[in-house]
């Protein structure tokens, strides 16, 4: 699978962006505890612990999404990949509905579905239920992501994004991944739909 430059570093902004937020919550943390009498040693660990925690979390999950990472001999299992997403939605608004039997996937397939997910995710600005199927349709694997809530939508510039062939110079940190996550429908020979139309819902799915 080859990628445009631009793409890769486009991915690269895109999980600085997602850490920053922990990471600078864990300078705040460590700050605290330095101002002596300003705040108990106990509400500044607090912050350090649950920043570090959620900035472990998001990296797990942007590793195995967009990097090399997880897995074992290039595969994964669905139960760990339930685990990268309900971690990486923990804390939020989102709650996750899971369907799967436990099987062993390869790591392409799971960076699919964990974009798919993303996707999925970020089209909830006010919170909401992201459910996701896996099952197998005929002997191929389906993937159905379901995102539904207040004001679901994708987010701006994602729907156009959401091609092979899209136009890499309109391509920003905040779209790149959906991109990214039609290159990767393509290299697996996937037949993927995105369906945006229906009031509160947004329905993603990928057969491969």
């Amino acid at each position: 699978m080859n990628i445009d430059h631009k793409v890769a570093q486009l991915l690269v902004s895109r999980v600085c962006h997602d850490l920053a937020g922990g990471i600078s919550a864990l300078s705040t943390g460590a700050e605290l505890l330095a101002e002596d009498g300003v705040v108990g040693d106990g509400e500044a660990l607090k912050v350090i612990a649950m920043s570090a925690k959620q900035s472990a979390h998001r990296l797990a999950f942007l590793r195995v999404a967009f990097g090399l990472g997880g897995g074992e001999d290039d595969t994964i299992t669905t139960d760990d990949i339930r685990d990268l997403v309900h971690d990486f939605l923990e804390g939020g608004r989102l709650s996750l509905v899971w369907s799967a039997d436990n099987i062993r996937i390869n790591l392409m397939a799971a960076k699919l579905l964990l974009n798919l997910c993303l996707i999925g995710s970020e089209s909830l600005p006010r919170g909401g239920v992201l459910r996701v199927d896996v099952t197998d349709i005929g002997g191929r694997l389906g993937f159905a992501v379901a995102a539904g809530g207040d004001s679901a939508g994708l987010r701006p510039g994602v729907e156009g994004a959401l091609s092979a062939d899209a136009d890499v110079d309109v391509l920003t940190a905040r779209t790149v991944h959906g991109h990214f996550t039609a290159i990767l429908a393509q290299a697996l020979g996937a037949e993927m739909e995105v369906v945006a139309d229906q009031a509160g819902e947004i329905r993603l799915a990928a057969l491969l």
